[in-house]
């Protein structure tokens, strides 16, 4: 099957360049929840000797953003956080312009974002590519950790047994009938709506955009939903007994945890401190910290600190 995902590099390359061409057009400064005029100090630089690190608006994300900061203050570096920046564009663009320092990222999203024509096809042409790539946009990435989240495409057990459905590749055929729901920047994704289409034939009657974990996963239980993106860490797969369909061309990449920095960025403690953490984090780490928030309502600042400490790596 990686033949076929070669033999499809060519067109994938002009939708990704595509892609890359509509996130161009849609970026803008960064703010709190997802809405830049919402914090009146979005775009503005840190404070001098402060480290402030951004992160998406998803769960995950935020807890990594405080997992960051943590470790930092406990090797007594000043930092801070400003996370729930909004989608890969817009909080790019935050560290792009100095407002924040540092963001979470993931190695294969994040290649094929700085590189929309890029033919990597595994874990190793990521790993290869990724650090050249960032330097040749005055970025650099720290050292990947083990931890991995992969978008995934589910579907019920309930949608399986009935439509046989147990990969993406049987989705062409039944797809045309069935809504595809994920978050709203799926749309733009190489591996969103249009990926599915190229790489596996599968067309779907309508894409629904979604914010809320929580909604989507009512609308996926109550049959509103056939298929749906989540993150492979998000507890509510394994809540609700989904069914993760493979993904035998390879069209999602590896996705590891990798800080993401300017590349003038030389605080040497910081730097330390999270690539420590890095060390240590592992996608069992993840899937327990963002069930602490999802289902037992933590905030991502509080579990961030007892993962922390239990480290031995601060959390202050």
């Amino acid at each position: 099957m990686r033949i076929l995902r070669k033999f499809l590099t060519g067109p994938r390359r002009a939708l990704l360049a595509g892609v890359a061409g509509a996130a161009a057009l849609t970026l803008a400064a960064c703010g709190a929840n997802s809405n830049p005029m919402a914090d009146p100090t979005a775009g503005e630089a840190p404070a001098g000797g402060e480290v402030v690190v951004g992160s998406a608006n998803f769960t995950e994300s935020a807890i990594i953003a405080e997992l960051y900061a943590g470790a930092m203050r406990g090797a007594g570096v000043n930092a801070s956080t400003r996370t729930n920046i909004g989608s890969r564009e817009i909080y790019i663009g935050a560290l792009r312009d100095g407002s924040v320092s540092m963001v979470p990222e993931y190695t294969g999203n994040l290649l094929e974002y700085l590189d929309p024509e890029s033919g990597a096809k595994d874990r190793e042409d990521v790993d290869r590519d990724l650090p050249k790539v960032a330097e040749e946009q005055s970025l650099k990435v720290l050292d990947q950790s083990k931890a991995a989240n992969q978008d995934v495409y589910v579907v019920t057990q309930q949608t399986a047994q009935e439509s046989g459905v147990r990969s993406l590749a049987d989705l062409a055929g039944k797809s045309d009938r069935w809504v595809l729901g994920g978050p709203g920047e799926l749309a733009d994704r190489p591996y969103g709506p249009k990926g599915l289409e190229d790489v596996y034939d599968a067309k779907f009657g309508e894409f629904r955009a979604y914010d809320a974990l929580a909604v989507k996963v009512k609308d996926m239980n109550d049959g509103k939903v056939q298929v749906a993106d989540f993150f492979s860490t998000d507890s509510a797969i394994a809540d609700n007994n989904y069914v993760v369909l493979e993904d035998p061309a390879g069209l999602i990449l590896p996705q590891n945890v990798v800080p993401l920095t300017r590349a003038d960025f030389t605080d040497d403690a910081a730097i330390t401190a999270v690539n420590k953490l890095q060390q240590q984090l592992t996608t069992e780490d993840l899937q327990a910290l963002n069930a602490q928030v999802d289902n037992d309502h933590l905030n991502p600042d509080q579990v961030a600190a007892d993962y922390l400490q239990s480290k031995g790596l601060g959390g202050s």
